[in-house]
């Protein structure tokens, strides 16, 4: 993992404390990362079972966290906090889990609880893409930015927003939904079952099955081209989209209008100081990320990007992890 520095003021512990931790449990399983004051990665563990039900994630996690500390010699009582960044919606408020796409038993489970029962450690939760703005605001691509618009495009399409370094949570706490931003009325059916929404243009998987059914009344011999196994990815569109794919450019195409058209909005209506974009989506970086920024600066209003930082993710696959460890360093900061 890349190493981050957090700034100063935020890691300020315990004198008897020597630590906090970051926890992510996603898509690729868990993760527990033990960081000092500065934000420096000291020692890291991970479980790749994604799968797993809630109850045996909180074992794993524990064990995960023992796995860490032992690495440096460390013991529970030089933590100070837990930071944890969940692949699912959240009620950050109350350290519940409220649902988790790839495993069972996260509905509504009280997450924090159990955890600080199981270590003896204060601990907060968060969304792993609110997590992810947090980190890349707090060491990476938006550092040094009070207000932060971070947009994730995965599996699904998520975000975060920052108001005067504060996370934003909203009053039912689901502010930062950026894929359910309605971009056109009466388009594609988003995975919440409503139209027209981002994600359902934006996403991973959107953009592949875009690409599909397009390519379904294209030439045969367009068809053959794209007919080796995996050969359909994000990447590949994009890639082939810049050499002249007619099907994967209109792919392409629409993916960036309608995409430069949410983030306009968001810029519009928030004024942010950095948009960052990130995802494996955005990791084809230039071949999204130059159409893009045309695109957003086409449709926002003009005063309001005059000063924008619009990039991609510094930490990619770590920005949420390290927004875990960020938390925890802000402890009762955390807006």
């Amino acid at each position: 993992m890349e190493q981050a520095q957090l700034p100063g003021q935020w890691g300020v512990l315990p004198c008897d404390k020597r630590f906090v931790l970051g926890v992510e449990i996603a898509g690729r399983g868990q993760r527990v990362v033990l960081a000092e004051p500065s934000g420096r990665i000291v020692a890291e563990a991970h479980s790749i079972d994604a799968s797993a039900p809630a109850p045996v994630v909180v074992d794993t996690v524990r064990g995960l966290i023992d796995q860490a500390c032992s690495s440096i010699q460390a013991d529970l009582s030089d933590i100070a906090r837990i930071g944890i960044a969940f692949g699912g919606p959240v009620d950050a408020a109350r350290g519940v889990t409220l649902l988790s796409h790839r495993a069972p038993g996260f509905e509504n489970f009280p997450l924090v609880n159990l955890l600080e029962e199981a270590v003896g450690i204060p601990s907060v939760l968060e969304n792993d893409a609110r997590a992810a703005a947090v980190g890349e605001a707090s060491y990476g691509a938006a550092r040094g930015c009070a207000d932060v618009v971070y947009v994730h495009l995965g599996a699904g399409v998520g975000g975060g927003i920052i108001v005067d370094g504060r996370l934003v949570h909203g009053g039912s706490g689901t502010a930062g939904e950026i894929g359910h931003m309605v971009v056109s009325v009466g388009g594609p059916i988003c995975s919440c079952g409503k139209p027209g929404h981002l994600e359902a243009y934006a996403s991973a998987p959107a953009i592949v099955n875009n690409f599909r059914e397009r390519l379904r009344t294209a030439r045969r011999e367009v068809i053959d081209s794209w007919s080796a196994p995996g050969a359909i990815t994000v990447g590949a569109i994009f890639q082939r989209a810049r050499a002249g794919d007619e099907i994967a450019r209109e792919v392409v195409t629409e993916t960036v209008r309608v995409l430069g058209l949410a983030i306009a909005n968001l810029i519009t209506v928030l004024n942010p100081a950095a948009v960052i974009v990130g995802g494996p989506v955005a990791e084809v970086g230039e071949l999204l990320m130059d159409p893009l920024g045309a695109r957003v600066r086409q449709y926002s209003y003009p005063a309001s990007v005059r000063r924008l930082r619009l990039s991609t993710a510094q930490f990619r696959g770590d920005s949420a992890i390290l927004g875990a460890v960020a938390l925890a360093l802000r402890g009762d900061q955390v807006g």
